[in-house]
């Protein structure tokens, strides 16, 4: 025997309730807890760690070959302080990643989604279609904000483990070299004294700025990588799944940039 609409909106409301209880009661205690995210929290904690040897050894780096005779290593040594400000911002990432994978899952469970199950209750008592889009494109959004960390982490993971060979050896022997001209020096201050000292040093001057040009371009890589994996990738899983959500519910969730336009001149 078919429903009456009466009873199926009953039954409606008693789901949207129910999924809404669960959502708030029980989800979002687990989507918040750090025991859920163990893995998350371990990849990003070591490319944090990561980050943060580079930038060190980066800047000892700048120091040594400020101590080199003459001016011939300054251009380098200018170039390596300069990455400061590209490690920073991937710190700053890594840090803001860590903090959606703490706060995404409260938002998506504990508030947006009981929100939108009241605002599909209400479209289906009002006949609403419009309130009906709204809360199908908040819970796709809830979902989507709670996947998209985990979601980058993993495919980062692959990324990361093929160069984390390549980028601790880059820190080892950058901090290598950087230990061989302080250890060359010592407290010698005449700058005479010093050169004399490189030139009995395999190479000499130039053999150690070769080294550090060396060193400039595997930093340079290795930040490269890791703007990719904690900038790029995530915006690139946002992408996706903004498309995935239209390819299933039909319903799109669209970024409002085209609609931005430059700021032009007064009265124009």
């Amino acid at each position: 025997m078919e429903l009456s609409e009466k009873k199926k909106t009953i039954i409606l409301i008693a789901i949207l309730v129910v999924i809404a209880l669960v959502s708030l009661f029980v989800i979002s205690g687990i989507a918040s807890s750090e025991d859920s995210f163990t893995g998350t929290y371990r990849a990003l904690d070591e490319k944090r760690t990561t980050v943060t040897e580079l930038m060190g050894v980066t800047a000892a780096s700048s120091t040594a070959i400020s101590l080199l005779p003459g001016d011939a290593g300054t251009p380098i040594a200018d170039q390596l302080a300069d990455l400061s400000g590209y490690f920073l911002f991937i710190l700053a990432a890594i840090c803001l990643e860590k903090w959606m994978v703490t706060i995404s899952g409260v938002l998506a469970f504990r508030l947006i989604i009981p929100i939108s199950c009241g605002i599909l209750i209400a479209a289906r008592i009002l006949k609403n279609e419009t309130w009906r889009v709204v809360g199908i494109k908040l819970i796709c959004f809830a979902l989507m904000l709670f996947a998209i960390v985990p979601a980058s982490v993993v495919v980062t993971e692959k990324i990361d483990a093929s160069y984390e060979a390549s980028i601790q050896q880059t820190i080892e022997d950058t901090r290598n070299d950087s230990r061989q001209i302080q250890d060359t020096i010592g407290e010698e201050e005449d700058q005479g004294v010093i050169e004399k000292l490189f030139d009995k040093v395999k190479g000499g001057v130039s053999g150690q700025l070769e080294k550090f040009e060396n060193t400039l371009n595997k930093i340079t890589e290795s930040i490269a990588v890791l703007i990719v994996t904690s900038c790029a990738i995530p915006i690139a899983v946002i992408i996706f799944f903004l498309w995935l959500v239209k390819l299933l519910t039909g319903v799109s969730i669209e970024i409002p940039y085209g609609k931005l336009k430059p700021p032009g001149r007064p009265g124009r």
